[in-house]
C-alpha cells in the first residue's frame, strides 16, 4: 500500500443492530415471503447469515450480558432476569452495577475506541465509556439514562422513549400494539440522529420492542391470520425499511453486525416449579398466603427463580440454610431424578428435557452462585418461579417464549476461519473486527 496509503487508510468501524428475540427460522420465512426484501437482498450478495446458539438460562439479560463480556453467567455475574442474595436472603433484579466482568465498550474505551451504545439490556445505570451510553429498559427516569449526563436532555428533546409499557397489554392489545410501532419508529429515528452526529468506532443499538412484540403476540402470529397477526408481519416490514434506510448511511467499508439473543415460540403452558417442590414436600411456608420465595420457611430444602434455576436451601449458604452439606450431593440427584419423571396432569407426558448440575454447564469464577441445578423443558413448557400456585400447570397470559437454539447473526463480510457457535462468541468476533488485541 506504501506509505501514504497507510496514513490515510480508514479506521475499522462496526456498527451493530440487536433485534431481541427475533428467531432464525423466522427470518427465513420473511425473506422467503417477500416480508423483509432488504434484508433478503444483504444475505443474497454474500457476508454471512446463520443460525446460531442462545445461553443457559435463555434470559435477555443473560444473554446481552454474555454478548457483551464473551462470558456465560459464571463469569459475568447476572444469573437471570431476578436474582438472589444469599444471605440476608433478598432477591433483586441485577442491573450494570451487578456486572462483574469488563462489557465490550470499557474494553473498547481502554483500547481509544470510541464507543456508542444505545439501549442494550443490563447498562443501566450507565457505566463511564469513550463515547456515548444510553441505557436499556430497566431505566426508567430518562434524567439518569445516559453517560455523558448531558445526553439525557438531547433525548428529551428528542421525545425518546425508553421502552414500550408491558403491562399496559393486559389493558388493552389493541393500544399496546399502537404502542409498540410508536417505540420503534422513535427507536430508529434517534439512532439515526446519533449516528450522523456522533464520531465512533464501534456503534450498537438494540431492538428490544421485537421482544415485547413476541412475548405477547406470538400466539396471534403463529394462527396465520387476523388483525394482530397483520400488524406483527408489518412490524417486521418496518424494521426492513428501517434497515435499509440504515445501511445507506454507513460507508462502503463498515461492518454491519445484525444479531438475536434467542429464538422464539408458542407458550402453551406455564409450568409452576415451585409448587411442585411444595407439593413434594422440598418447599415450605410458614405463612398460608405467600407472596414470593423470600416468604418460604426455614425447614425447606430447595426452592426455585425464573427460568427453572433450582437452589437447595444449604446451611452456611443460605440464610435459612437447612440441608447440610453432607446431604448436597444426594439431594440434588433425588432432584435430578424426579424433576425428569414430572408429568402433564392432563395428558400424561414427560415434559423437562434434562436436568443439569450447574458445573456440568458452567466454569467461570462466581460459579458458586449460580443456581445448582437448571432445569430445561421442551419448548412450549415455559418455567416460572411463582408461588402460591393452585395448578402446575396452566395457560399464562404471556403466548410467547424464549427458545435456546434459534438466534440468528448477519454480518456483511466473511466469518473465514472464525466460528460462532452461540451469542457468546459475538465479543471475540467483533474484537477481531476491530483489529484490537484479545482480552
Amino acid at each position: 500500500m506504501g506509505l501514504f496509503g497507510s496514513i490515510f487508510k480508514k479506521k475499522k468501524r462496526i456498527a451493530v443492530i440487536g433485534l431481541d428475540g427475533v428467531p432464525h427460522s423466522f427470518l427465513l420465512k420473511r425473506m422467503k415471503d417477500g416480508t423483509m426484501p432488504f434484508l433478503k437482498k444483504l444475505v443474497d450478495s454474500g457476508g454471512h447469515f446463520q443460525r446460531m446458539n442462545s445461553v443457559i438460562p435463555t434470559i435477555s439479560s443473560v444473554a446481552w450480558s454474555t454478548f457483551m463480556t464473551g462470558k456465560d453467567c459464571s463469569g459475568h455475574g447476572i444469573f437471570g432476569f431476578i436474582d438472589r442474595h444469599e444471605d440476608p436472603f433478598k432477591m433483586y433484579i441485577p442491573l450494570a452495577k451487578n456486572m462483574r466482568a469488563e462489557t465490550l465498550w470499557e474494553y473498547l474505551s481502554k483500547k481509544d475506541k470510541r464507543v456508542f451504545v444505545m439501549n442494550v439490556p443490563v447498562t443501566y445505570p450507565p457505566k463511564k465509556v469513550n463515547g456515548t451510553l444510553i441505557a436499556g429498559f430497566l431505566c426508567t427516569d430518562i434524567n439518569k439514562s445516559a453517560y455523558p449526563a448531558k445526553v439525557a436532555e438531547e433525548l428529551k428533546d428528542l421525545d425518546y422513549i425508553i421502552d414500550a409499557d408491558a403491562w399496559l397489554a393486559r389493558e388493552s392489545k389493541d393500544k399496546f400494539m399502537d404502542q409498540l410501532f410508536k417505540v420503534l419508529e422513535k427507536r430508529f429515528e434517534v439512532m439515526t440522529h446519533f449516528y450522523k452526529k456522533e464520531k465512533w468506532d464501534f456503534f450498537q443499538c438494540h431492538i428490544m420492542d421485537t421482544d415485547r412484540l413476541s412475548h405477547f403476540f406470538w400466539k396471534e402470529y403463529e394462527s396465520g391470520s387476523g388483525k394482530f397477526h397483520d400488524e406483527f408481519i408489518r412490524f417486521f416490514k418496518v424494521i426492513d425499511n428501517e434497515l435499509e434506510k440504515f445501511s445507506k448511511l454507513m460507508r462502503k467499508d463498515d461492518t454491519l453486525m445484525i444479531l438475536s439473543d434467542h429464538g422464539f415460540c408458542l407458550a402453551e403452558k406455564e409450568f409452576y416449579i415451585n409448587k411442585w417442590l411444595q407439593d413434594e414436600g422440598y418447599l415450605k411456608f410458614d405463612n398460608a398466603d405467600p407472596k414470593n420465595i423470600e416468604d418460604m420457611s426455614p425447614d425447606s430444602k430447595a426452592y426455585s427463580l425464573i427460568p427453572g434455576r433450582v437452589f437447595i436451601n444449604l446451611k452456611d449458604r443460605e440464610e435459612k440454610g437447612s440441608v447440610a452439606p453432607s446431604d448436597y450431593e444426594g439431594l440434588r440427584d433425588e432432584l435430578i431424578q424426579k424433576i425428569k419423571k414430572i408429568k402433564d396432569p392432563e395428558t400424561g407426558e414427560e415434559f423437562i428435557k434434562n436436568v443439569f448440575k450447574r458445573e456440568e454447564i458452567y466454569d467461570g469464577e462466581f460459579i458458586d452462585d449460580v443456581a445448582d441445578l437448571i432445569v430445561i423443558p421442551r419448548d412450549g413448557i415455559d418455567v416460572k418461579g411463582n408461588v402460591n400456585k393452585s395448578k402446575l400447570l396452566e395457560e399464562g397470559f404471556i403466548s410467547g417464549m424464549h427458545t435456546y437454539h434459534d438466534a440468528f447473526l448477519y454480518l456483511n463480510k466473511e466469518l473465514g476461519d472464525f466460528k460462532v457457535d452461540s451469542i457468546r462468541d459475538c465479543f471475540d468476533l467483533i474484537i477481531n473486527l476491530l483489529e484490537v488485541n484479545e482480552k
